[in-house]
C-alpha cells in the first residue's frame, strides 16, 4: 500500500496519495501534511503538482473536488496524475490532466550516449536520446524563509529571497532571481557542472557536488545591491563570476 507523501519531482511536487483505506480520511491527512509547513498555505502557492494515486479508484466528481480545493485553498496547481485504475485515469484525462500509468522513470543522458542502430526491425522508429531529470526545472515564485529546506530533482528557480539558514537544495542548477543568503547545494548527486546563480550572491557558503567553498566577502556591500553572479567549478574549485 502506498503512504502519502509530498516530495520534490521533474515537474514539481508529486502528491502520493495512500490508494487504500477511506477517501474522507485520506483527505484529511493530506490537509494535516499540507499545514505542517512553517508559512501555512502561502508556502505551497504556486507549485506545480503530480498527483498519484496508485490503484485507487475514483470517479470525476471526487478527483475534480481534490484539484479544486488544492487550487482554491493551498494554490497549487495540479498538472499530472498517476493512476493505475481505469476509472481514475479517465477522470484525470476528462480534467485534462498528464496522465501516466505508473510512475515514469527518469534516465539520465550521459556524455557517451549514442542511439541505437536502426534495424530492418526498427525502420519505424525514431530514436532520441534519454531524457535528463535535469530538463525538468522547478519554479518557486516565492521566498524561502529561515528555516525551511527546499530540495528538487532537476534545475530549482526561485522567484525570491533565500533567507539566512534555509537550505536550497537542486540535482542540477539553482537560480535565485532575488538575494541569496542562505545554504545553497547544486548538483548534489555528484553533478560537477551544476551552477548557482543569483542576483545577489550573499551566501555564507556554496556547495556543488562535492565541493564546499566560502562566498566572496561582503564586507562594504551591505547597502549595495551586488551585481548578477554565477559560481561553477572551474580547475577543481568553486569560483565566482560575474554573470
Amino acid at each position: 500500500m502506498q503512504e502519502l507523501e509530498i516530495k520534490g519531482w521533474r515537474n514539481g511536487l508529486l502528491i502520493v496519495l495512500p490508494d487504500g483505506g477511506e477517501w474522507d480520511e485520506v483527505r484529511a491527512s493530506l490537509e494535516a501534511r499540507l499545514n505542517e509547513a512553517k508559512d501555512g498555505r502561502t508556502f505551497w502557492r504556486g507549485a506545480q503538482v503530480t498527483l498519484d494515486f496508485g490503484a485507487r479508484a475514483l470517479e470525476a466528481e471526487s478527483v475534480a473536488a481534490l484539484c479544486d480545493w488544492l487550487r482554491g485553498l493551498w494554490g497549487l496547481i495540479p498538472l499530472a496524475a498517476v493512476a493505475a485504475d481505469g476509472t481514475t485515469r479517465a477522470a484525470c484525462e476528462k480534467l485534462v490532466l498528464k496522465t501516466y500509468d505508473f510512475l515514469p522513470t527518469i534516465q539520465k543522458a550521459t556524455a557517451d550516449w549514442e542511439p541505437p542502430k536502426t534495424t530492418e526491425s526498427a525502420l519505424s522508429t525514431h530514436a532520441s536520446p534519454p531524457s535528463s531529470e535535469l530538463n525538468n526545472a522547478l519554479y518557486l515564485f516565492r521566498n524561502v524563509r529561515s528555516g525551511q529546506r527546499v530540495e528538487h530533482s532537476g534545475n530549482l528557480v526561485i522567484c525570491g529571497d533565500v533567507s539566512a539558514d534555509a537550505e536550497v537544495v537542486a540535482t542540477g542548477d539553482i537560480i535565485v532571481v532575488g538575494k541569496l543568503r542562505g545554504r545553497p547545494h547544486a548538483g548534489c548527486q555528484g553533478d560537477e557542472s551544476a551552477r548557482i546563480v543569483a542576483s545577489e550572491l550573499r551566501a555564507p557558503q556554496l556547495r556543488i557536488a562535492g565541493k564546499i567553498a566560502a562566498a566572496p566577502p561582503t564586507e562594504g556591500l551591505r547597502t549595495e545591491k551586488r551585481s548578477a553572479e554565477i559560481a561553477r567549478i572551474e580547475n577543481g574549485e568553486i569560483q565566482v563570476f560575474p554573470l
